[in-house]
Formats: C-alpha cells, sequence, structure tokens
C-alpha cells in the first residue's frame, strides 16, 4: 500500500523558526510595519477625505507599499540564503542577486495580484485558480533569478502535482491569520467609542488611539510569520518538486 507524501503544515512551525535567527532585525520590521500602517490615516487627514472604506484601504495600503515592496522580501531572500545557499541565492552573493531582481519580481507580483482580483471580481473561481497555479512565480523570480514565463510555468506543472498539500498549509495559515483578526474586532469594538459600523472609526481616531497602534504592531509581526511560512512552504515545495524536475 502506498504510502501518502507527509503534510506541509510543518512549515507553520518552520516560520517561526526563520524569525528567531533575527530577533533584532524581526522587531525592526515590526515597528516599521506599525508605523507604516499609521501613515495610512495621516495621508487620509492630510488629503482631508472624509471616512471612506475604500479610501482608507486604498491609502492603508499606500502606507505599506515600501514593506511589501522591498523589506519583506529583502528578509525573504536573506533567510532562504541562511537556510538554503542555493546557487542563485548564495549566502555570499543574496545582495547582488535581491537587488538585482527585486522590482521585476514586485512588477510581476503586482499584475498576478491584479489578474486574480479581476478574476475574483468576475466569477470568483478564475481568482482562485490564478493564485493556486501561478502564486509562486513572484517568490521563484525573487529567489532562483528565473524569468517570469519560466516561473509561471514552474509554478503551475508544480502545483498540479502537489497541491493537495499546499492547499491544506495556506488554508491553516489563513484560519491563524482570521482568528488573529476577529480577536482584533473584538477587543477594538470594546475599547472605541460608538461609532457608525458602515464607517468604521476616523482616521483622527485610528492615529491617535494606542489600540491602533498595539494591534498594528501585532499586525505586522503577524505579516511578518505568514511572509516566512510561505517561504517554508515554497522550500518544502521546492525540494519536493526537485526529484520530478531531475527525472
Amino acid at each position: 500500500m502506498r504510502t501518502p507524501p507527509p503534510s506541509h503544515l510543518g512549515a507553520l512551525s518552520e516560520g517561526f523558526r526563520l524569525l528567531k535567527r533575527h530577533p533584532w532585525l524581526t522587531l525592526g520590521l515590526a515597528v516599521l510595519a506599525m508605523l507604516l500602517a499609521q501613515l495610512g490615516p495621516a495621508l487620509e487627514l492630510a488629503a482631508g477625505v472624509g471616512p471612506n472604506l475604500i479610501l482608507q484601504a486604498v491609502f492603508g495600503f499606500a502606507g505599506l507599499l515600501p514593506l511589501e515592496m522591498y523589506f519583506i522580501p529583502r528578509l525573504q531572500a536573506q533567510l532562504d540564503a541562511e537556510t538554503r545557499n542555493d546557487a542563485a541565492n548564495p549566502i555570499g552573493g543574496w545582495h547582488e542577486a535581491f537587488d538585482g531582481r527585486w522590482l521585476r519580481t514586485f512588477l510581476a507580483r503586482l499584475g498576478i495580484s491584479l489578474a486574480i482580483g479581476l478574476g475574483l471580481l468576475m466569477f470568483l473561481i478564475p481568482g482562485i485558480l490564478i493564485l493556486a497555479l501561478f502564486g509562486w512565480a513572484p517568490i521563484r523570480m525573487l529567489l532562483r533569478g528565473e524569468g517570469l514565463l519560466t516561473a509561471l510555468k514552474w509554478s503551475q506543472a508544480t502545483m498540479v502535482r502537489h497541491w493537495p498539500r499546499v492547499i491544506q498549509a495556506v488554508l491553516a495559515m489563513t484560519l491563524v491569520a482570521m482568528a488573529y483578526q476577529m480577536a482584533a474586532s473584538w477587543a477594538l469594538d470594546r475599547l472605541l467609542p460608538a461609532m457608525d459600523p458602515d464607517l468604521g472609526p476616523g482616521a483622527l481616531l485610528r492615529l491617535k488611539h494606542p489600540a491602533f497602534w498595539c494591534f498594528n504592531l501585532l499586525g505586522g509581526t503577524l505579516n511578518l510569520w505568514l511572509s516566512c511560512a510561505l517561504l517554508a512552504l515554497y522550500q518544502r515545495l521546492e525540494a519536493a518538486a526537485q526529484p520530478s524536475a531531475d527525472a
């Protein structure tokens, strides 16, 4: 009887171990994430816009852009070099490799994200399929230096073979993130004054109330863990796909 392949749920704990390799760097990035998250309401006040959930999301994305565009991918490249020392991302040359790849990686990630968003808005299932089949392409470009088409083909071929265990691990990470969001929302409902549920807290309140600073720090730490857990999952997927690639 064939033994089923092992689960990839271990990537969740491996994400914690990757974060602990550089505790001061992790703390610094979490504080940076908190400050950048607070940049969103500051931009709303500077623009003079009223309470609007769509604009709140737009300004929040703009505030966190440096973190998502540069600092988190840089952390992933460093940790991958330290733990894998692959020829395409060696421990002695990951800085140079990262500097040459991060911008095109971000553009590829942005393009795939737009395609996923359009697919979700139109029919839902196409967006999910794009994410499932091609979601690994940007990290493949970043860490292994492949071009966009090659990375897309690798992601698609690998996910076709290994998708059940990958989806299981990603769903587990999503449950952790949702549990945090629910706990944070529950706490904020009890810490903040009553307000219009359709508009949410105003920009000035989000900028001044210490609860938002606290939860943005925790949310930033969670985001760093998710990024490290996804890196660990990618490394597991790469190792599982290597025998079939060599065959």
